[in-house]
């Protein structure tokens, strides 16, 4: 693979790269046999993008929420797990305003949870 790529880029295509997803922005690009790599930092923007033969991987904190997320199933809360990937399936979007008064300063762990997601959309290939 060559070296990593990450940033902003338009109509570009890639071919045996790891693209490191986290902040990135992604408009009307070509993947093929790349690893797309989400390691729960910004999320990015994929609009228009096609992707051939890719991997999908996830590193740092997106990988502990799977893994977390994992745990929760195999420990009892699969209901809940099961009813959260029925929202993601429907389109669920978080939809959040500023944190409480309660909450003192922007590094506290609530209002790291309070930050607006941002939900994409990446286009099903054509049949």
């Amino acid at each position: 693979m060559s070296e990593p790529v990450q940033g902003r880029f338009s109509s570009r295509n890639y071919v045996d790269n790891a693209v490191m997803l986290d902040g990135s922005v992604f408009t009307d690009c070509v993947f093929f046999k790349c690893a797309m790599i989400y390691s729960g930092g910004e999320i990015p923007v994929l609009s228009g993008c096609r992707f051939d033969d890719c991997s999908w991987q996830f590193g740092g904190d997106a990988a502990n929420t799977i893994a977390f997320l994992s745990g929760m199933y195999q420990g009892g809360f699969d209901r809940l797990i099961e009813s959260t990937f029925h929202e993601i399936r429907r389109g669920a979007m978080i939809s959040q305003t500023a944190p409480p008064a309660s909450v003192p300063t922007e590094t506290s762990v609530a209002a790291k949870l309070l930050k607006p997601l941002r939900i994409f959309r990446v286009p099903k290939p054509e049949s």
